[in-house]
């Protein structure tokens, strides 16, 4: 009696199988041996997925760590070709915009945006670190229980100011100032994104100053040929 599956390609790392929607028809869709495929999503018009990969060794670094796994923004086709969106890692998970066009994620404090499609695709890089730091400097002075310390001066008889909620101090990082580990896209104009920080360690995780900011997009002008 014949198997009720056919035999299905197995690998020593992790990857991205997919079947029909009655189970039928399994096979891998990525099949880069040495490659761990932890996390991945479907366009909203289904016509491709972005998901994230690393090798071993990196996956090993970061659970000794306690961190959480970071890997590369891979887009891949419903025919298996892969396109690698960025050489950096990442532990914010990447989302697609809900037009399916592009995909975001992010790196520390940057907010990365590619391309989805097109023959040249393009890819843009925000910079958000000095804009967070002054959002937790005055998160911060809101909390009755803590303030935000002055920088400290050399010179010891001029009093140093205290920094307004626009201004990040000079020579200290908020306690409340961590990385970028979430991004959502729910609308075309609207990215949000949660700051925290977070480490898995044995028995329990620590998850603290978990913050959303919100960003606004606006389409940006393009020159005709």
């Amino acid at each position: 009696m014949a198997p009720a599956f056919a035999p299905v390609a197995s690998f020593n790392t992790e990857q991205i199988y997919i079947c029909n929607r009655d189970g039928f028809d399994l096979k891998p869709l990525t099949s880069r041996e040495g490659l761990i495929y932890f996390y991945f999503q479907w366009a909203p018009d289904g016509h491709a997925l972005v998901a994230l990969a690393c090798k071993e060794d990196e996956w090993n670094v970061r659970e000794r760590g306690y961190r959480l796994p970071a890997g590369r923004p891979r887009l891949i086709g419903l025919d298996g070709k892969e396109r690698l969106l960025d050489d950096g890692l990442t532990d914010a998970l990447p989302v697609w915009s809900p037009d399916a066009s592009k995909i975001a994620t992010a790196f520390e404090t940057d907010i990365a945006i590619y391309d989805a499609g097109g023959r040249t695709p393009t890819q843009a890089r925000l910079p958000l670190g000095d804009e967070l730091i002054s959002a937790s400097v005055s998160y911060e002075q809101k909390m009755p229980s803590k303030k935000v310390e002055p920088a400290k001066s050399n010179n010891k008889t001029a009093a140093s100011p205290t920094p307004t909620p626009n201004e990040a101090p000079q020579s200290s990082t908020p306690a409340s100032f961590n990385p970028i580990v979430r991004v959502e896209w729910p609308s075309p104009d609207r990215l949000y994104i949660q700051t925290a920080y977070v480490r898995l360690m044995p028995g329990e995780a620590i998850n603290t100053f978990q913050r959303w900011h919100l960003l606004g997009l606006s389409a940006q002008a393009a020159v005709l040929k």
